[in-house]
C-alpha cells in the first residue's frame, strides 16, 4: 500500500472516529447537564398552555389545541380510557399506565428528566411519549392528563436539512482538500524516492526541483547536498582505487621482472645482489601500502585509546635520529627548536603523524635544501611547526591535500613513490587527538605544516 493510499485512509479514519467520539460525547453531555433544564423549561410551557386552554369556552378548546399542535408541539391527551392527539405524531406512544394514572391524580410526570440514558441516541430527538412532560389538566370539568413535548421534525426540519446538507459538503469538500494536500505532501517525497533508487545505480543527474520553506523543503535540500557528497565520493574512491590498483601492479610487475632474471642462468652475484635489492625495495614500498590502508580502515572501525602521557619533543628526537640516513642520503640540513610539551593521547599514533610529516618533507625537498623544526607551547596547546624548502604546491592542491582520496598533480611528481594516503592518515589522528593542522604551501618555494594539540 502506497504512502497516498495510506494517508487517504488515516484521514478517512480519523474523520469516522472523529465523529464517533463527538456523538458519544454530545449525547453524554445532553444526559448530564441539559436534559433536566429542558425538562423544566417544557413544564413551563405545559404550565402555560394549561394555564391558558382552562380559560378558554369549551367550543373553542378543540381550535386551540389544533393551533398548538400547528404552532410546533406534540400533545397527547387522555383521561385514561380516550385519547386524543395533537401535532406531530409520537414515534412509540408505549407509556406505563401508572404513569398515566398518577398525572390524573394531579401529580407531575418528569419523562424528559427521566428519560433513560441510551448509548446511541440522543434524548433529545427520541421521539417518545416516555420522553415527554406530563401534567393534569382539567376540561369540562373532568381530569385528563396532558403529556407534551416539541415536534423537533417540525421545528427544525430546515435545520436538519442545513446541518445535513452542511456536513455532506464539509465530508466531501474534506476528502478533496485531503487528497490535494496528500499529493502536496507525497508528491515531494516520490520525486525523492525515485532519485534515491536511481543513486543506486550510481546514477546522479536525476533533477529534483522541490522548492519549499517546510520540512520535506529541508530535506530534499539536504538530499541534494548529501548526493553530491556520495558522487564526489564515489567518484574519489574509484580514482583512489585506480591510484592505489597502479602503486601496487607497479611493484608486483618490478618484482616478477627482476625474479624473472634471478632464475635466468650465467647472473653474475653482483647481478643477483643488484636484483635483489631492487626486489626489496619494491616489497618494502608494497608494505608500506598496505600498512597504510590497514591503518585507515582501523580509523573507520573503533575509537583509538588516548590514555597515555607522551613527551612530544622525546619522540620528534627519536624520529629524527632514525631518519638520520635520509637527511644524509639528500645532504638536507635540519635545525631543531623543541620545546619540552607532554599531551595525553596514543604515542603509536603520535608518532605516525611526525614520521609521516617529516618523511613528506624529506622526499619533496630539492637535494641540499634545509628543513627546519620548531616546537612550541602555550598555556592551552602546543605546536609543531615542520617547515621545508621543497616543490611546494598550489593553493588548490593544499586545500586537497589531507583527503584520503585526493592524489596530487601526478606529472610534477612523477618521479616521487607514494600512495596519496599519508596526510589524510595523519589529518585522522590529530582529530582524533581533539587537534588541528594547517598547511601552507607555494609551488618551488616551499611547504609550511602546523600541528596544534591541546596540552595535558
Amino acid at each position: 500500500m502506497s504512502l497516498y493510499v495510506k494517508f487517504i485512509w488515516f484521514t478517512f479514519a480519523t474523520m469516522l472516529v472523529s465523529s464517533i467520539i463527538s456523538f458519544f460525547a454530545m449525547n453524554t453531555y445532553y444526559h448530564q447537564y441539559l436534559k433536566t433544564e429542558n425538562n423544566d423549561k417544557n413544564l413551563v410551557i405545559a404550565s402555560s398552555i394549561i394555564e391558558y386552554v382552562e380559560g378558554v369556552p369549551p367550543d373553542q378548546i378543540e381550535a386551540t389545541f389544533k393551533m398548538l399542535g400547528d404552532a410546533g408541539y406534540q400533545l397527547y391527551i387522555t383521561d385514561g380510557n380516550t385519547v386524543n392527539r395533537y401535532g406531530g405524531e409520537f414515534r412509540d406512544e408505549t407509556i406505563d399506565e401508572a404513569d398515566i394514572q398518577n398525572v390524573l391524580q394531579g401529580n407531575v410526570f418528569n419523562g424528559i428528566r427521566d428519560f433513560p440514558r441510551e448509548t446511541f441516541v440522543t434524548g433529545f430527538f427520541a421521539n417518545e411519549l416516555e420522553n415527554s412532560i406530563g401534567m393534569p389538566l382539567e376540561l369540562n370539568g373532568e381530569n385528563h392528563a396532558l403529556f407534551l413535548r416539541p415536534d423537533i421534525k417540525l421545528l427544525f426540519q430546515e435545520l436538519h436539512l442545513l446541518f445535513g446538507g452542511l456536513a455532506v459538503g464539509i465530508i466531501i469538500l474534506s476528502f478533496i482538500g485531503m487528497l490535494l494536500v496528500a499529493r502536496l505532501l507525497i508528491q515531494p517525497i516520490t520525486k525523492l524516492t525515485e532519485a534515491t533508487e536511481k543513486m543506486g545505480t550510481e546514477t546522479f543527474d536525476v533533477p529534483l526541483s522541490i522548492h519549499r520553506k517546510d520540512e520535506i523543503g529541508r530535506l530534499a535540500d539536504q538530499f541534494v547536498t548529501m548526493r553530491m557528497r556520495v558522487e564526489q565520493s564515489i567518484l574519489k574512491r574509484k580514482e583512489f582505487v585506480h591510484n592505489v590498483s597502479h602503486d601496487i601492479q607497479s611493484p608486483l610487475h618490478t618484482i616478477q621482472s627482476y625474479l624473472s632474471l634471478l632464475q635466468q642462468s650465467g647472473n653474475s652475484e653482483e647481478e643477483k645482489k643488484k636484483y635483489a635489492e631492487i626486489i626489496q625495495e619494491e616489497t618494502t614500498h608494497l608494505s608500506l601500502l598496505t600498512n597504510q590502508l590497514l591503518t585507515l580502515a582501523s580509523f573507520d572501525k573503533e575509537v583509538q585509546e588516548l590514555t597515555e602521557e607522551i613527551s612530544i619533543d622525546q619522540q620528534v628526537r627519536d624520529i629524527l635520529s632514525h631518519l638520520r640516513y635520509a637527511f644524509d642520503e639528500k645532504e638536507l640540513g635540519i635545525s631543531a627548536q623543541l620545546a619540552s610539551v607532554k599531551v595525553k593521547g596514543n604515542a603509536v599514533l603520535l608518532q605516525t603523524v611526525w614520521e609521516n610529516l617529516m618523511t613528506n618533507a624529506i622526499k619533496y625537498s630539492e637535494p641540499g635544501g634545509a628543513i627546519e623544526i620548531r616546537l612550541s607551547s602555550t598555556q592551552c596547546e602546543m605546536t609543531l611547526e615542520i617547515r621545508d624548502e621543497g616543490i611546494g604546491m598550489t593553493a588548490d592542491e593544499a586545500a586537497l591535500v589531507f583527503d584520503r582520496f585526493y592524489r596530487a598533480d601526478q606529472a610534477r611528481v612523477r618521479s616521487l613513490k607514494g600512495s596519496g594516503l599519508g596526510l589524510a592518515i595523519v589529518k585522522e589522528i590529530v582529530e582524533l587527538h581533539k587537534g588541528t593542522i594547517d598547511i601552507k604551501s607555494t609551488p618551488k618555494i616551499g611547504t609550511t605544516v602546523q600541528v596544534h594539540l591541546p596540552l595535558l
